[in-house]
């Protein structure tokens, strides 16, 4: 039978037992994948799960590596400014960590202390304000450690939910924000991966080919849907995104990452909304009883300076399952 009801991301349980949040956010789902059958010239098809069945044969998780390619791209010969550059979390500068992926360093006597990562979308934040806003106050309180954030903070002049808000820019970071060039919305993952149906013979291209060739910007994330959406779609597949449709954090890798006096890190990395291979929110922080802070931390010989060098080794993914349709 088709799937009766889109989950939360992650399968979470914000809102309480019985709120219309959780009808509301399938509705946006289902809303966002539309009514299905977006072929491509008749072989294959992009399918809406909770409007059609079929018999999934395969799934497969699309990942790329969380660090903007375009600030690579700019500052290839100059890492150190890379990095820089790709930190910054203002509400006036908020268009450089566009692979769905954001972050922010808290710093204590000029150096890290805790980096934390996010790729919750502001799509899921907004809905649930509308319907349960009190509760989104108390988990904005929570994940940004202060009591002191009010409703008022979080709303425009409007009184309309502001993912811009300073909790979730300047003072914090709860969920995704940057929208230029790109938007770093559920909305614009959903729209690739069903447009991914229409694109023709995006086989002759590779990776780079396909970003250099077409009007698509140089992002990982972009290309890595583009093409292996369209991959399955051409082989005669029906195609969906994986229940609960979400951006999550695939996993980290520090390996090679030293401590102070050059042994290897412990695992200092905790997931705080997800679970791990499919986290929403992690936060990477040394234990106190450890007697140093994350800026003491070297990778690949040079100090942590700048949360982007933890990005570099965190990856994203989105999930998809591929079948043939049930008579």
């Amino acid at each position: 039978m088709p799937l009766t009801r889109f989950d939360t991301p992650g399968n979470l349980r914000d809102a309480p037992p019985g709120s219309p949040f959780y009808d509301a956010w399938h509705r946006k789902i289902d809303g966002l994948i539309d009514n299905g059958n977006v072929g491509s010239g008749g072989v294959g098809e992009i399918y809406n799960p909770a409007r059609k069945d079929v018999d999934v044969i395969a799934e497969r998780s699309l990942v790329w590596m969380g660090f903007p390619r375009r600030v690579v791209f700019d500052h290839r010969d100059d890492r150190p400014e890379a990095f820089r550059v790709a930190d910054l979390r203002t509400e006036e500068d908020r268009e450089k960590q566009e692979e769905y992926l954001e972050w922010r360093a808290i710093r204590q006597d000029g150096k890290i202390t805790k980096v934390t990562f996010t790729t919750e979308t502001p799509e899921y934040w907004k809905l649930l304000f509308e319907e349960e806003p009190d509760t989104v106050v108390c988990l904005y309180r929570n994940l940004v450690g202060d009591p002191g954030v009010v409703k008022e903070d979080l709303v425009d002049s409007a009184g309309v939910y502001d993912k811009h808000n300073p909790w979730n820019t300047t003072r914090g970071i709860v969920h995704l924000n940057v929208i230029s060039p790109l938007d770093n919305t559920l909305d614009a993952a959903v729209r690739l991966a069903v447009g991914s149906a229409g694109l023709r013979n995006p086989h002759s291209l590779d990776n780079y080919e396909l970003q250099e060739n077409t009007s698509q910007p140089p992002t990982s994330a972009d290309p890595r849907v583009t093409m292996d959406g369209n991959t399955l779609v051409r082989r005669g597949l029906s195609v969906t995104l994986r229940e609960p449709v979400g951006l999550y954090i695939a996993g980290w890798d520090d390996t090679g990452w030293t401590k102070p006096d050059g042994s290897p890190v412990g695992n200092y990395w905790c997931v705080v909304r997800g679970r791990s291979g499919a986290a929403l929110r992690v936060e990477y922080e040394v234990p106190k009883e450890e007697g140093f802070v994350v800026g003491d931390i070297r990778i690949g010989g040079r100090p942590i300076e700048f949360g982007g060098q933890i990005a570099e080794h965190v990856t994203v993914m989105i999930g998809g399952i591929a079948g043939t349709p049930r008579p």
